[in-house]
């Protein structure tokens, strides 16, 4: 995704669910001067409910995000998002 725009799509797209919460885990940085290459582990759970039944799918993701330096702040440069499997069942309340 790129600028403000569709940023704002993309989580619209979350509105179909109840509830969301992601876990980040374990990363990894690696820093080169003035840039660097990290990668983040996340379980993201989702909550709705369908047909009357309440579910929940949890996603197994990496964040491989690219990083710059300007004026001694860090920020995104650009960030490639992975999705590794997906789990997908009845959940009970």
């Amino acid at each position: 995704m790129r600028g403000r725009s569709q940023f704002i799509t993309g989580f619209e797209t979350l509105k179909k669910y109840d509830v969301t919460m992601h876990f980040n885990g374990q990363s990894t940085i690696e820093i080169k001067g003035t840039n660097a290459t990290g990668e983040t582990y996340c379980l993201a759970h989702h909550l709705w409910v369908e047909e009357g039944k309440r579910m929940l799918m949890v996603i197994g993701i990496r964040y491989y995000d690219n990083f710059i330096r300007i004026d001694n702040q860090w920020f995104f440069a650009r960030r490639k998002l992975i999705f590794d499997w997906e789990d997908k069942k009845p959940s009970s309340p």
